[in-house]
C-alpha cells in the first residue's frame, strides 16, 4: 500500500485563498516568507490597456505606485507579462541582459530596484481566466536559485486545480447576481425555476403572491398549485418547455397558461419560458425557466412612471388606473385616492380620451394587454 503524502504547507491558504475577497492575500504573505521575497503578487487575467486585470499585493493601500506603473506602462514590452502556463521562469529564462536594456521594462526595474523575479501562469480554458504569480528579489539580495525554482514548481499544480475553483465559484456568484439585478429590475412577478419547479429566485413581487398563496405558494422550495389540475397544467408545460430547449427544436420556447386564484374569481395569467443558456453551462439543478405571473392586484401592476410614460396621463390619472387595475370600482379608487367620485369620473374621462377606450373593462384590457407584450 503506497504512502499517503503530506499536505503541502500552503495547501490550505492556497484552496481556502479561492473565497477571499480579494482572493488569495493570505497566501501572498505566505509565499514571501516560503520564498524569502519581499514582495509577492498575484494578477487573475492578464494586465492590458482595456483590461489592468484584478491585481491582489500585500501593500497595494500604501505603495500603489509600481502596480499602477507597471499596468499602465512597463508590461507593454514585459518578457514577463504573460509565461508559457505552468512552467516556472525567472527574469533571465526569459530574456538575456542585453535584450533586457533595451526594453521600457528594464528602467521599470531600475525604479524599483528589483534584481530578479520569478513566477508563473496557470489557465483556465473554461472560463479563459488566466492567474500570473509574480516574486520579486531587490538590491543585493541573491537571485533565484534551482531550489527556490523547486519550491515554487510544488505549488504549481495546486494554483491550476485552484483557478479552476476559483474560476466555477465566481460564474456562480456572477449568474446569482445577475438574475437577482434582473428580476428586481421587473414590475411584474417573476421567477426562476429549475427543472423540479424549485424556486432557486423571486423578486418582491412573485415573495408576496407566494406568501399569501394565492393560488399558487411554496412546498419545500417547490412551486405548487391550490388545485390539482393548474399543478398538472403548469408541469406538463414546463416539461414540454425543458424538452424542447433540450432537443434544440425550432420551435417558440414559450407557453402561457391560466391559474385560479384562491381569494378572488380573478386568474393569474402565468407566462413560461426557457432560460437563455447558449455558452453558458449549469450543472445539475441549475435555471432552467423563468415564470411570470400578471394578475389584477396592486403588486403586479405596472409603474406609475411607465403608465405615463406609455399613455400620456398625468401621475394622478395613472394612480386611478393602477387601483382600477386592482379590481376596484371607480367609487372605492376614489376613497382610496382620497377625492370625490365626480373627480375620478373627470380623470377617467381623460384617461379613456388619452387610450382611445370608452369602457372601465376596456381600459384594465388595454394596460393589462399592453405590458403582457413585454413577455413576448
Amino acid at each position: 500500500m503506497s504512502e499517503i503524502q503530506a499536505a503541502h504547507p500552503l495547501s490550505q491558504a492556497i484552496y481556502e485563498g479561492v473565497l477571499e475577497k480579494p482572493p488569495w492575500k493570505t497566501l501572498l504573505k505566505y509565499l514571501e516568507d516560503y520564498m524569502q521575497v519581499p514582495s509577492a503578487t498575484i494578477v487573475v487575467r492578464r494586465p492590458q490597456l482595456s483590461d489592468p486585470g484584478l491585481t491582489m499585493y500585500l501593500y497595494s493601500d500604501s505603495d500603489s505606485g509600481a502596480l499602477e506603473d507597471f499596468q499602465n506602462r512597463a508590461h507593454l514590452d514585459s518578457p514577463f507579462a504573460e509565461l508559457p502556463v505552468r512552467q516556472v521562469f525567472t527574469l533571465y529564462d526569459r530574456v538575456t541582459l542585453s535584450e533586457l536594456k533595451s526594453l521600457d521594462f528594464y528602467e521599470y526595474l531600475n525604479a524599483y530596484n528589483v534584481s530578479d523575479l520569478i513566477g508563473f501562469d496557470v489557465y483556465d480554458q473554461q472560463s479563459h481566466i488566466r492567474l500570473r504569480l509574480r516574486l520579486v528579489r531587490i538590491g543585493d539580495a541573491p537571485a533565484f536559485s534551482r531550489d527556490d525554482r523547486a519550491r515554487l514548481e510544488s505549488i504549481v499544480p495546486l494554483m491550476n486545480n485552484a483557478l479552476k475553483l476559483y474560476s466555477a465559484y465566481t460564474h456562480n456568484s456572477f449568474i446569482e447576481e445577475f438574475y437577482e439585478e434582473l428580476l428586481g429590475s421587473m414590475d411584474i412577478a417573476s421567477v426562476i425555476l429549475n427543472a423540479d419547479l424549485e424556486v432557486l429566485t423571486a423578486n418582491k413581487q412573485a415573495k408576496l403572491i407566494l406568501n399569501s398563496e394565492d393560488g399558487v405558494f411554496l412546498r419545500h422550495s417547490l412551486l405548487r398549485c391550490n388545485q390539482s389540475a393548474d399543478q398538472q397544467k403548469l408541469e406538463e408545460s414546463c416539461r414540454e418547455l425543458i424538452t424542447r430547449d433540450r432537443d434544440a427544436e425550432k420551435v417558440p420556447r414559450t407557453r402561457s397558461i391560466s391559474i385560479d386564484r384562491t381569494s378572488s374569481d380573478t386568474k393569474w395569467d402565468v407566462h413560461i419560458r426557457t432560460v437563455e443558456k447558449q455558452d453558458v453551462v449549469f450543472g445539475e439543478g441549475g435555471p432552467e425557466l423563468v415564470l411570470l405571473l400578471r394578475g389584477p392586484v396592486r403588486d403586479c401592476a405596472p409603474s406609475q412612471s411607465r403608465l405615463i410614460e406609455m399613455f400620456g396621463v398625468t401621475p394622478a390619472e395613472s394612480k386611478l388606473i393602477t387601483h382600477l387595475i386592482d379590481g376596484l370600482t371607480l367609487t372605492a379608487a376614489a376613497e382610496v385616492l382620497g377625492v370625490s367620485r365626480n373627480t375620478a369620473r373627470a380623470q377617467l374621462s381623460s384617461i379613456f380620451t388619452k387610450t382611445g377606450v370608452n369602457r372601465q373593462s376596456q381600459l384594465v384590457k388595454l394596460v393589462s394587454d399592453a405590458f403582457a407584450t413585454q413577455w413576448q
